[in-house]
């Protein structure tokens, strides 16, 4: 196995072992994880942006706002649910045009404010989810979805691998890695219809596609994002995936689009 390769699967390993804990254990467990990667992940980001973080009031307003909108969301989910999913749903709508017709990334116009509705908001559309019956459900697919996806496409992107996706802003990612986390992704999602039995396959086939399709996207984003910041990886706390928001971009990303499906077949 190339040293690569080995690095990146044992910290999948020892990283992911506690993750799935977390996430399989308890509705309260699952909160904590969300909690934590909001967190975690508005930590890394305003750092990325303020390297004088802890000197920077702007910053540090922007990370103490995130804290009171998850506490918020934690103790009145149905109440801002859909205002988190619009907000959220309009931030990503931006970013994506953002990203095909956008010289610069817009993020680094008002980071503070992306802070929010980039990291901190689609976390919450889905911790807004806690007191449901298929926030397990939820929280398990679309996570485990992502992964799929993405080991698809790296795979396949690593074996078969020749058009570049977009090379200008993410140069190792390609047009037969991303269909091939397309295909892998819809070929699981069968396996999540036979498991919680709780939509039909079609729904089941539909959440695969927006999982695969908007977190590729929200890859090629955060991409786009530290290619203008000159930097590879927005964290080195996982050694060969990078950071926090390297590793759970995708699943960031695709959680409004998803969560407004899921919204409307529940």
């Amino acid at each position: 196995m190339a040293s690569g390769l080995k690095q990146r699967v044992n910290t999948a390993i020892l990283i992911g072992i506690p993750i799935l804990f977390l996430v399989f254990y308890s509705d309260f467990s699952r909160s904590l994880f969300l909690c934590l990667m909001a967190v975690l992940t508005s930590w890394e980001y305003l750092r990325l942006l303020y390297p004088n973080f802890i000197k920077s009031p702007i910053a540090i307003l922007s990370f103490t706002t995130g804290l009171l909108i998850i506490a918020f969301t934690y103790l009145y989910p149905e109440d801002l649910r859909l205002y988190l999913l619009v907000v959220a749903m309009v931030a990503s709508l931006i970013l994506i045009y953002d990203l095909y017709y956008g010289k610069h990334s817009i993020q680094l116009k008002a980071p503070w404010l992306w802070n929010i509705i980039y990291i901190i908001l689609p976390l919450c559309c889905l911790l807004s989810f806690h007191e449901s019956e298929i926030f397990e459900i939820i929280v398990i697919s679309v996570l485990l979805m992502i992964w799929i996806s993405d080991s698809g496409a790296y795979f396949v992107g690593k074996s078969t691998g020749r058009r570049k996706l977009m090379p200008s802003i993410s140069p190792g990612k390609t047009w037969e890695g991303f269909w091939g986390a397309g295909l892998l992704s819809l070929l699981f999602s069968y396996t999540f219809f036979s498991y919680f039995n709780h939509f039909n396959v079609q729904v089941w086939g539909l959440i695969a596609i927006f999982v695969w399709f908007f977190g590729s996207i929200g890859d090629l984003v955060e991409s786009k994002l530290k290619r203008k910041l000159y930097i590879k990886d927005s964290g080195t706390i996982m050694p060969g995936h990078g950071g926090f928001l390297d590793r759970f971009d995708g699943f960031i990303f695709c959680l409004p689009f998803v969560l407004t499906l899921i919204q409307i077949f529940k």
